[in-house]
C-alpha cells in the first residue's frame, strides 16, 4: 500500500532526534560513520548540545564555571569528571540560542529523510504493482496467443483432412444401349 505522511511517527522521529542531540557531547566521535568499502567505522566531528570543557588544573575549575555560566552554559547531571590528579572535564549543556539553530537543522533533515523514505517506499510499491500488472497481462496474451493457436491448427487439420478425404470408388456408368 502507498504511504502517506504520518504526523505522529514524524513527531516521534523528531523527538527522538531531539533527545539523542540533547544528550550527545559535541566533539569527535571515533564511530561516527561507516565505511562504505570496507564497513569499518570511521571518525568525525559530531554536535551534540552537551560541551566538554578541559579544564588542566583544580584552581581553574571556579573561574571555568562562573566563566561559562555567565555565557548561558548550565551544568549536566554528569558535571565534573576527573581525567587524572590535576585535570578535570566538566560538562556543560549549551545555551539555548546555540542548540535552537542546530536542533532546527538536524529536525529539518529528519522530516526531509522521513519524506524520502516514503517517495521511495511509494515508488517501489508502485513499481511492484507495474511488475505485477505486466506479468498477468503477458500471462493472458500467452494463454490468448495458445488457444488461437490452437483453434487455427485445429482449422487447418480440418480442411486438410477434407481435402485429402479418401473417395469411395465410383462404378463407371453402364454402358447404353446401342443402337
Amino acid at each position: 500500500m502507498l504511504k502517506s505522511l504520518d504526523p505522529k511517527e514524524l513527531q516521534a522521529r523528531k523527538s527522538a532526534a531531539e533527545e539523542a542531540f540533547r544528550g550527545r557531547k559535541a566533539g569527535v566521535n571515533h564511530f561516527a560513520g561507516v565505511d562504505p568499502v570496507t564497513g569499518r567505522p570511521v571518525g568525525g566531528y559530531q554536535d551534540g548540545g552537551i560541551e566538554a570543557v578541559l579544564v588542566k588544573y583544580a584552581e581553574e575549575l571556579i573561574p571555568t564555571y562562573i566563566e561559562y555560566t555567565a555565557r548561558g552554559y548550565t551544568l549536566t547531571s554528569i558535571g565534573t569528571i576527573a581525567l587524572d590528579a590535576n585535570t578535570f572535564e566538566v560538562y556543560f549543556n549549551r545555551p539555548e540560542a546555540q542548540v535552537k539553530p542546530m536542533l532546527a537543522a538536524i529536525l529539518q533533515k529528519v522530516e526531509d529523510d522521513y519524506k524520502a523514505e516514503i517517495e521511495v517506499h511509494n515508488e517501489k510499491f508502485i513499481q511492484q504493482q507495474i511488475d505485477a500488472q505486466l506479468r498477468v497481462d503477458l500471462a493472458r496474451e500467452e494463454r490468448e496467443r495458445a488457444l488461437a493457436e490452437t483453434e487455427r491448427r485445429t482449422k487447418v487439420e480440418r480442411d486438410i483432412r477434407a481435402a485429402f478425404q479418401p473417395v469411395d470408388e465410383v462404378t463407371p456408368p453402364a454402358p447404353k444401349g446401342r443402337k
